[in-house]
């Protein structure tokens, strides 16, 4: 399996800006550009093949940039890494596209969000589903070739227990690791039903 990987927004559309920790002041994309090379090598050595990209290799920022990215890659998965920001919020979650009955995709991100809210003790808030331009990156969704997931494990821009937390782990190379292994075994066990 050929998994594509995305930091979120972009170079000059940073998103959201960590709030506490070793990486304060870094944006979305900053630094999810700083751990995915990381996870890619440790997703490579579970015998995946990996590849990096981003929007602006397709030449934007928008949403439908990742998709466009994404597809060049020729990849039967994305993920897209993200933070989430909003003030007293808390916890993990992970879109995916539910334009059409998808139950496998909605597995596959409860999983996903179930586990990655374990490793960084943090509120699961579950499997989110993408239905119309109305939601959270929808043309990312819409336009992809394959399946597509945003990935937001924390409120690392304005929960600062949760963006120590987050901080911490990919410091240590930790949740580069982990996560790696997390991915392969949610791949695995949802996708290996087909």
């Amino acid at each position: 399996m050929k998994i594509a990987m995305l930091p979120g927004h972009a170079r000059k559309k940073e998103g959201a800006t960590v709030c506490a920790g070793y990486y304060e002041g870094f944006g979305e994309h900053a630094l999810a550009s700083h751990y995915l090379p990381g996870l890619c090598v440790a997703l490579e050595a579970r015998g995946y093949d990996v590849v990096q990209t981003e929007r602006e290799a397709a030449g934007g920022t928008t949403p439908s940039y990742s998709a466009k990215a994404a597809n060049a890659t020729g990849a039967d998965l994305a993920l897209e890494f993200h933070f989430n920001s909003c003030e007293g919020a808390e916890g993990c979650e992970v879109l995916y596209y539910a334009e059409v009955e998808n139950p496998l995709g909605r597995e596959f991100a409860q999983v996903l969000s179930n586990r990655l809210a374990l490793l960084l003790g943090v509120r699961d808030r579950g499997a989110k589903p993408i239905r119309s331009e109305a939601d959270r990156g929808w043309n990312a969704f819409k336009k992809s070739d394959m399946r597509f997931f945003m990935v937001e494990p924390c409120f690392a821009g304005s929960n600062p227990g949760e963006a120590r937390a987050f901080g911490t782990l990919i410091k240590t190379g930790e949740w580069q690791r982990r996560v790696a292994r997390i991915v392969a075994e949610t791949i695995e066990e949802v996708f290996g039903k087909e």
